[in-house]
């Protein structure tokens, strides 16, 4: 049996043409929140290994340490609109941790077990890819790495309040 790969799951990931309205409806139903939400900076962005610029805005609440993410995609080509003119507004990816302290050995691993990056980017000290797992493992797996010390960006507003933590 090989060592474990993934060693944690992290966060789950919604996409929705309509950020607001989905943050709202996750706070009042199933009381998930508060949300941080953000427009996030992108650098380093690539599709399918090619230089792409994009655009999401995304929000983030936490329940006892796990982390929920929404994601709307702004401009750009990206696999969160193939995914939604394909699909609809849904879960699209699982974000997890895995045990390689360097990002490229886990993108060379990632791709030695036949999962290259679909899309990347980094968004201040994090680097994070979604690799292309729909195929073995049916779901699409997002990958990151950050750097040691390394502080989220303060959120461009808040719903319905400022959360009283927001772990790293």
């Amino acid at each position: 049996m090989p060592a474990p790969w993934i060693t944690d799951v992290k966060q789950v990931c919604v996409l929705t043409e309509d950020l607001d309205k989905t943050i709202k409806a996750y706070w009042q139903t199933a009381g998930i929140g508060p949300w941080a939400v953000w427009t996030p900076e992108l650098t380093g962005m690539r599709i399918r290994g090619k230089e792409q610029n994009y655009s999401m805005k995304l929000a983030l609440a936490w329940t006892n340490g796990f982390m929920w993410e929404v994601v709307q995609p702004l401009e750009g080509p990206t696999i969160y609109r193939e995914f939604l003119d394909q699909h609809g507004e849904g879960l699209h990816h699982v974000l997890v941790q895995t045990s390689e302290n360097d990002f490229g050995e886990l993108m060379e691993n990632a791709k030695k077990r036949g999962m290259p990056p679909l899309m990347e980017g980094k968004w201040g000290a994090t680097q994070f890819a979604y690799i292309d797992s729909e195929g073995p493992l049916k779901m699409v797996l997002e990958v990151f790495k950050r750097e040691k010390g390394a502080t989220r960006p303060e959120a461009d507003y808040y719903y319905p309040h400022r959360p009283d933590e927001m772990p790293i």
